[in-house]
């Protein structure tokens, strides 16, 4: 039918449903905003055009889209970018004018993406990074980190260029409840190797520094540092792969290398020291940046990262279950004082201790608690050896470090344990698996890790059975052995599943035979452990997840065996999200209410993350709902009775979706009945007789439709049953 329509009247058409689109999802603004037309789209928000009639002047209007409309989580984030522009005045800063938890209204730029001008040269270019690096620093000052520096966010108009979109801004060491850690947040394209890490703690001034050379870099080349299939191997390569060499000029070249240095510290200490050296580039002057010292790439030839080892880079966990007797008694030096003594002994009691929860809590998917232990001790083993240096507290600390994720720290000390004492087998002995673990080993690097692998030990070495099963394994795979080392890797894996260094290795072998599919399955297997998922593969091999969280008062659904879930990381989310839960409440538990609101947010993330692949799997709603009757709770008890409204509105409109996609699902109706007989509990407080007489109602009929669908042997029958017995109490009082 269109082909008979005129050119005109086509146009005419799309403008039509265009406007009708923007019409029917039209942002509700106070009457001084008239929406003028739709700008643009992100992640969670729109940007319109309107005219501000009170102040007469065209603005900028973000408002979070559809169904992030009533997230209070994006609400409070869309808070958190006005706090942050708004204390910002700078002329390359996009100005906010005014702000609420439902819009900002700001500064309107009639310009384009940095990556998106016509006809610039490398000097436009940099001049242009060069202005905004100032903004950046100057945010900075003010205690801002911008987090998601990117083209798309340095707009161009004529040849001023605007800093926009503070939407992932933190506060430098004033917020540490922006985001949690093993998040990954911003875009990964541009992001620093820390915040591809998910290490959101360490991300700062410098982080911002690596996203403007990666942006420069993208301009200038026309295509970005790393490049990747799929998010996985992206984040993989941030993590760990050096950048290209840019190929433009040598000051040039070497000013961006300075800003896309994968340790924090090698780069530009502020965004205004990157400002300076561009613009001692456009006035043809030497620029500050030097190539790195032989000493340092000496050092990081010798601590060369392995890349399956640091697949995500994430939280490595220990994956031997270390028992107190596992660390020998440390010996000192003759010279040492008897406190001295009784204190490296008392370390490393501690520290058996806590790589012992720090396993057991890694495998459960707790990564935060066992990170925030291992971290304790660090700190302890480091302070004794300011005062003592002892070669055992060296290789003890090598495998604290270790347990957090930290290899080649942990190298450092291993190194220094043996120089301390080339006698301490053990410590040779790790260093062999540490050198196991790294790619493109040289043949003196093979030769030593072979020969470390190969020393004998004597019964009572501080090195489990499976340490040793694993070293006979890296043995035989240096040695090209490949059956044998399958063979017995297969057999660690028997006697610990979670054993991440196995799986690497079974990945690394694959490799070496060319099978990619199961080099990706052992290296992703790997990968998920050391994000937290913990049991993830085990569920999917059951088909089921682990719903049982003591003390949580809303009924879970196991949705795992839903063939509309794929193969995607759906099972790892949901089931990291049963970790936070049962986190949530035992930091509860514990007095750490801050603590247990941002474990349940990050639940309540993966539910989100979840449900953007899966939007209909009723399960999954369900669970979510669950979380935040949880948030509702929580929030009422720290007196934050807007949180807790939202939360509670949040979970209405989960558990209608759910009933209308399982409306048999006794779970859903137990959480309805719970939700109502919450609602009755409040407006029964604040004397509202009438309201609380029809939630109570509203509970009972949920709570009955649940039992009479419920199976005889359904683990939520007493508990419903209470309940409804409360409620029917609650109803006749009521009256």
């Amino acid at each position: 039918m269109s082909d008979d329509l005129p050119e005109h009247a086509l146009r005419r058409l799309l403008a039509v449903a265009a406007e009708d689109d923007c019409g029917s999802d039209a942002p509700e603004l106070p009457a001084r905003y008239h929406v003028l037309r739709e700008l643009g789209r992100g992640g969670m928000g729109v940007v319109y055009e309107a005219h501000d009639r009170q102040l007469d002047r065209v603005c900028a209007v973000k408002v979070l889209a559809g169904r992030h409309a009533d997230d209070e989580h994006l609400r409070q984030r869309l808070v958190r970018e006005a706090l942050a522009a708004a204390r910002l005045r700078h002329p390359h800063i996009a100005a906010v004018y005014d702000a609420t938890p439902d819009y900002i209204s700001m500064q309107r730029i009639d310009g384009v993406p940095l990556d998106a001008l016509a006809s610039c040269s490398p000097r436009d270019f940099v001049a242009l990074v060069r202005d905004a690096a100032r903004a950046v620093h100057d945010a900075h000052q003010h205690g801002v980190v911008h987090r998601d520096l990117k083209p798309s966010n340095l707009l161009v108009e004529g040849s001023h260029v605007y800093v926009v979109d503070f939407g992932l801004a933190k506060a430098i060491a004033t917020d540490s409840t922006v985001s949690l850690p093993g998040v990954v947040l911003g875009t990964p394209v541009f992001m620093p190797p820390e915040q591809a890490r998910g290490d959101n703690l360490a991300v700062g001034v410098r982080s911002d520094v690596y996203a403007l050379g990666a942006t420069l870099f993208h301009c200038l080349r026309g295509a970005p540092p790393f490049a990747a299939a799929n998010l996985p191997e992206l984040l993989r390569a941030v993590a760990e792969r050096e950048a290209p060499p840019l190929g433009i000029e040598r000051d040039l070249d070497l000013v961006v290398a300075t800003c896309l240095r994968k340790e924090p510290e090698q780069r530009y200490a502020t965004a205004a020291a990157l400002a300076d050296d561009l613009d001692r580039w456009l006035r043809h002057e030497p620029v500050a940046a030097r190539p790195p010292s032989l000493g340092y790439r000496a050092r990081k030839l010798l601590q060369r990262r392995g890349s399956l080892a640091r697949a995500a880079a994430v939280a490595a966990v220990l994956a031997v279950a270390v028992t107190a007797t596992v660390l020998v008694p440390i010996a000192l030096r003759a010279s040492a004082g008897r406190a001295a003594a009784t204190s490296a002994v008392a370390l490393s009691a501690h520290a058996a201790a806590v790589l012992h929860d720090a396993t057991m809590l890694s495998h459960l998917g707790d990564v935060a608690t066992a990170q925030r232990a291992l971290d304790g001790a660090i700190g302890r083993a480091r302070a004794f050896l300011a005062q003592n240096d002892v070669p055992r507290v060296h290789h003890l600390l090598s495998r604290l470090l270790r347990a957090r994720g930290q290899p080649d720290a942990a190298f450092v000390e291993l190194t220094a344990a043996i120089a301390g004492d080339p006698d301490l087998a053990e410590a040779r002995f790790e260093r062999g698996l540490a050198l196991a673990s790294r790619n493109d080993l040289d043949d003196a690097e093979l030769a030593q890790a072979v020969a470390d692998l190969s020393l004998p030990l004597a019964s009572d070495a501080a090195l489990t059975q499976l340490d040793r099963l694993l070293g006979r394994a890296e043995r035989a795979r240096l040695t090209g052995d490949l059956v044998t080392a399958s063979e017995i890797l297969r057999e660690v894996l028997v006697y610990d599943p979670g054993h991440v260094r196995a799986r690497l290795s079974l990945a690394r072998i694959a490799l070496q035979h060319g099978d990619d599919t199961m080099a990706a399955y052992w290296s992703s297997s790997a990968v998920d452990l050391q994000l937290g998922y913990g049991p993830t593969h085990f569920a999917r091999e059951q088909g089921r997840l682990a719903i049982s969280v003591h003390g949580l008062e809303g009924a879970l659904v196991d949705f795992a065996g839903e063939a509309s879930l794929g193969t995607d990381h759906s099972v790892a989310l949901a089931q990291r999200a049963l970790v936070h839960l049962r986190r949530t409440l035992r930091l509860e538990r514990d007095g750490e209410t801050a603590e247990a609101l941002g474990a349940l947010r990050a639940a309540v993330d993966d539910h989100d993350a979840l449900l953007a692949m899966h939007p209909d799997v009723a399960g999954a709603l369900n669970n979510r709902a669950v979380c935040l009757i949880e948030l509702q709770r929580l929030c009422a008890a720290a007196g934050d009775g807007a949180a807790a409204g939202n939360a509670h509105l949040a979970a209405a409109r989960d558990l209608r979706r759910a009933h209308a996609l399982a409306p048999a699902q006794p779970e859903v109706w137990f959480n309805s009945g719970l939700l109502a007989a919450r609602n009755a509990r409040i407006q029964s407080a604040i004397g509202w007789a009438a309201g609380a007489r029809a939630r109570h109602r509203d509970a009972a009929a949920a709570l009955r439709r649940a039992l009479t669908l419920a199976p005889p042997d359904w683990p939520h029958r007493q508990a419903g049953a209470v309940l409804l017995s409360e409620v029917t109490a609650g109803d006749n009082g009521d009256r």
